[in-house]
């Protein structure tokens, strides 16, 4: 795929895309072996959303060769754990369509707009949501949502009608549909489909098993 192929699809359509397709996976795996099977299971199960996390060793390689393997109409990519301006261009340059960081970094998010690429900065505290929204952030990720759980998203809803929130952390089988029934734009789960113990184990139709259950649950939320 060329780098105009894959950049042609809008920051409008992937807002949409990440909206509709409801489910992040947040790759955050020990090194490259193993991932690009891991995306290959969860697309399988159904998940298409797909961060690479740059705790993950070989990010922009593993970032890379999914944006050549795929294409745009087959799985959303993005970066996470992405800390600074010069870490967000050159994921942006691999082929990443949405910048996830764990925290509000005023750069990444200015490095996003620059580049009309979607902006997901971490947040928790109403004073922090306000921070993001203000420095230009396209959706917030409330991290961490295990504190606060589903209730805690429906009360933020209120002061921040219309705010693009991404529950992070404690997303599970049994508070997927609560996250959201309480307004979440959509989820990012990470461990409990990206299995550290089945990558190792190469066990990755047990990954395909686990996602296509998950997103099923999810399917039959929306629809409740």
């Amino acid at each position: 795929m060329s780098q105009s192929d894959k950049s042609s699809i809008t920051k409008d359509q992937v807002l949409e895309e990440l909206g509709s397709r409801k489910v992040m996976a947040v790759i955050r795996a020990d090194g490259p072996d193993g991932v690009l099977e891991t995306v290959d299971a969860l697309v399988s199960g159904g998940l298409t959303a797909i961060e690479i996390t740059f705790t993950t060793s070989g990010a922009i390689e593993l970032i890379e060769k999914l944006a050549g393997r795929y294409g745009q109409n087959e799985i959303l990519l993005g970066a996470g754990t992405v800390l600074d301006a010069q870490v967000a261009n050159s994921a942006i340059e691999a082929g990443a369509k949405y910048i996830v960081s764990p925290s509000v970094e005023l750069e990444v998010i200015a490095e996003c707009q620059k580049a009309n690429v979607v902006s997901i900065p971490g947040a928790y505290t109403p004073t922090e949501i306000r921070a993001a929204l203000k420095a230009g952030a396209d959706i917030v990720k409330i991290f961490p949502a295990s504190i606060g759980g589903p209730k805690y998203l429906k009360d933020l809803a209120g002061p921040f009608p219309g705010v693009k929130l991404l529950p992070s952390g404690s997303v599970s089988f049994e508070t997927v549909g609560e996250f959201l029934a309480a307004g979440a734009f959509a989820v990012a789960v990470g461990s409990l489909l990206v299995d550290k113990q089945l990558m190792r184990e190469r066990n990755f139709e047990a990954i395909a098993e686990r996602t296509g259950k998950f997103m099923k649950l999810v399917r039959g939320c929306r629809h409740n």
